[in-house]
């Protein structure tokens, strides 16, 4: 029970440490987002607007750790993530929450058994929860962007056919369409007015949203402005395809549902004999967890069931 207590205690005083660090920067970036605020208060577009100071793609609060983040590749693929995932928090916060989640699995592991396998094993799941967090809700904004992409090129494919500007229907995503659409073209849109060309404006655009139909929507944006022709029926037949996939991915996963429940039966039924198991009879399973054939049994067993779910999850997935 001791080292639990200094393990914790110790947890708790690096999380001390690492607040104190990036409270001066956190000051210092509210104090100069008030001042800004109050020297634009009387500007007529500043009403219920958040003034953004700071650069929204630090790696870390902390200077150091920033400029060394920055060089790391890993590290700007975890910031791109946390960007299209629409989280506010760095990357530094993002290793941060994994590592102490990453410790005190593994502490917890230790109260139920002293073999070191399954200590690293609980420590490594733990620590990879942020991240599966973090991709779960990347997919989920980019899934929802695709269901509106639909409505958004039929929003500029009639306000082509109206006589607007291209940039013009832009503006009209940015306050008529919900998030993440709007959020993601109204970037676009200041970018271009700010000075970038429409064509980088668009890349970046295609670049913070990964996503084959958007790159398909940007590419004929790019080709009828470089070869002419009518834009408003391009983008409509755009809409209409992505709608056509929608569909057919809506009837193969009415035709997989036994399947697809099949399987998750299949793959959640070992892991509930263990836990039935472990509570009517703990002296049957003990075996398991304190001699070390059951944890070369365990270590065997986690990688079957790995395989297997992978394999299934590969012949569901079916790609339109």
């Amino acid at each position: 029970m001791i080292p639990f207590i200094v393990f914790i205690f110790c947890l708790f005083l690096t999380f001390a440490l690492y607040l104190l660090a990036t409270r001066s920067t956190d000051k210092r970036r509210a104090q100069l987002k008030q001042r800004v605020a109050e020297a634009l208060i009387h500007s007529a577009h500043t009403d219920d607007v958040d003034v953004q100071l700071a650069r929204l793609d630090l790696m870390s609060e902390i200077p150091l750790l920033d400029r060394m983040m920055v060089r790391v590749q890993v590290a700007g693929r975890f910031k791109q993530a946390l960007d299209q995932a629409d989280l506010h928090i760095t990357v530094t916060r993002l290793l941060m929450f994994s590592a102490m989640a990453g410790m005190i699995a593994a502490m917890a592991a230790s109260m139920l058994t002293i073999s070191i396998i399954l200590m690293v094993l609980a420590g490594v799941a733990a620590a990879a929860v942020p991240f599966v967090h973090v991709y779960w809700k990347r997919r989920q904004r980019l899934n929802k962007f695709l269901e509106q992409l639909p409505d958004t090129l039929e929003l500029v494919s009639r306000a082509l056919s109206a006589g607007h500007a291209f940039s013009e229907s832009l503006h009209m995503i940015a306050d008529e369409m919900p998030d993440p659409v709007a959020a993601e073209f109204r970037k676009t849109y200041e970018e271009q007015n700010l000075g970038l060309s429409l064509k980088l404006a668009l890349e970046n655009l295609a670049r913070r949203v990964p996503l084959l139909d958007l790159r398909m929507c940007i590419t004929a944006i790019l080709i009828q402005r470089e070869t002419g022709g009518n834009l408003a029926e391009v983008l409509e037949k755009v809409a209409q395809t992505i709608r056509e996939r929608f569909r057919i991915m809506e009837d193969l996963k009415t035709l997989t549902t036994s399947s697809r429940m099949s399987a998750w039966i299949l793959c959640g039924l070992p892991i509930f004999v263990v836990l039935a198991v472990a509570v009517m009879n703990p002296e049957y399973m003990s075996v398991m967890l304190y001699d070390p054939r059951g944890h070369k049994l365990i270590m065997a067993a986690l990688l079957l069931q790995t395989t297997g779910m992978l394999i299934v999850r590969k012949i569901l997935r079916i790609k339109i």
